[in-house]
């Protein structure tokens, strides 16, 4: 205790037997010490809960700014694609043959270097964006894909 020396605390201790006395002080002393670890506890529990809550809270911002930023790469994307289309379509104005399904040869991911993932990849995320996601915002995400 700060600004208490030993004296004080005696003093202390003597006024306390002398209001409460000698045969319920045992009682008193173990009734605070109980009262003591409760509070403790409860501050322990609390202190968990806010870190826990911050945390959370953490995940969550940084899944929108993950999101948002997928976004702002997917628009990007389809700007890029939409002015080399309009470029392409400048500089080639004769349409390129569509070929049939039967003249395609399958597609084989394995042979295109494509790593097929063992866990479904959530709709609007690349399989490479979902992979580089840490474990706990692809638990988000599937938590927030789950709830109705």
């Amino acid at each position: 205790m700060p600004g208490l020396d030993f004296t004080e605390l005696l003093l202390i201790g003597i006024l306390i037997l002398l209001f409460v006395g000698p045969e319920r002080m045992p009682h008193i002393v173990r009734n605070l010490g109980r009262l003591y670890g409760q509070l403790r506890r409860s501050a322990d529990e609390l202190r968990k809960a806010l870190v826990l809550e911050a945390d959370r809270m953490d995940e969550e911002e940084r899944l929108r700014a993950l999101v948002r930023q997928r976004k702002e790469a997917e628009a990007k994307r389809q700007a890029e694609s939409g002015e080399t289309a309009v470029a392409g379509a400048q500089a080639q104005p004769q349409p390129e043959p569509v070929a049939s399904p039967q003249a395609l040869p399958p597609a084989d991911t394995a042979s295109a270097g494509v790593a097929v993932s063992s866990e479904a990849v959530p709709e609007g995320f690349s399989a490479d964006e979902w992979e580089t996601l840490p474990e706990s915002v692809k638990l988000l995400v599937r938590q927030r894909q789950a709830v109705p």
